[in-house]
């Protein structure tokens, strides 16, 4: 009986003679279906995570999957459930080098209850809740909470995991920032200039 694979991106079934193998300097072998799985992760350096049509972005949503006889089986959590709720810090206890952070990607000059508005919307994304969850519950093991407390939080976002995170959302957020400004702005139209007038003769 032929040996199933997956993909080591998407994390789709390889048909056997099929796919394409690659290894790693260390050792790690990685099993890809098509090229465009094997640009994303080893060119573009992508995580199947944070690509929409991955399995795992799809399992981490707690999203439904067609099984193979067209019956919906739902998706296999993620480090065991579903995705926790943040309850981010607030006013002073948000350190000041993530007010700084939030303030030189988003910003120039942005106040400070700005900056905390921003650092809410990043507590209650996706984005950030699909990363801490399996990093809390590795974490805690089988200790079994609903939402996670500002201090673990904080926590996580000192680790490096936790700051790329940050980054990542805060760059998207810039670039939705940027497009507002740049589709807001009209172009003042040209005046022409009245080319001067010749003085007249034995004047």
């Amino acid at each position: 009986m032929p040996i199933t694979r997956t993909c080591a991106f998407c994390g789709n079934d390889i048909e056997p003679g099929t796919g394409k193998m690659y290894i790693r300097r260390d050792g790690t072998i990685h099993f890809f279906c098509s090229g465009k799985c094997e640009r994303n992760l080893l060119h573009l350096g992508r995580q199947p995570r944070w690509t929409r049509w991955t399995k795992q972005f799809r399992r981490a949503r707690g999203l439904v999957e067609e099984g193979p006889a067209g019956v919906p089986a739902a998706a296999e959590p993620e480090a065991g459930g579903a995705l926790l709720d943040v309850e981010p810090p607030k006013g002073k206890a948000i350190p000041a080098d993530v007010v700084d952070l939030i303030d030189h990607r988003l910003g120039p000059d942005l106040a400070r209850p700005q900056a905390e508005a921003h650092f809410a919307r990043f507590a209650g994304s996706d984005a950030l809740r699909i990363q801490i969850t399996p990093w809390y519950r590795k974490k805690h093991g089988a200790k079994h909470v609903e939402k996670i407390e500002p201090q673990e939080f904080m926590s996580f976002l000192e680790t490096p995991q936790g700051r790329n995170t940050l980054k990542r959302w805060l760059d998207e957020e810039s670039k939705k920032v940027k497009g507002r400004r740049g589709g807001g702005e009209e172009e003042a139209p040209k005046v022409e200039a009245k080319p001067a007038k010749k003085p007249k003769k034995g004047a």
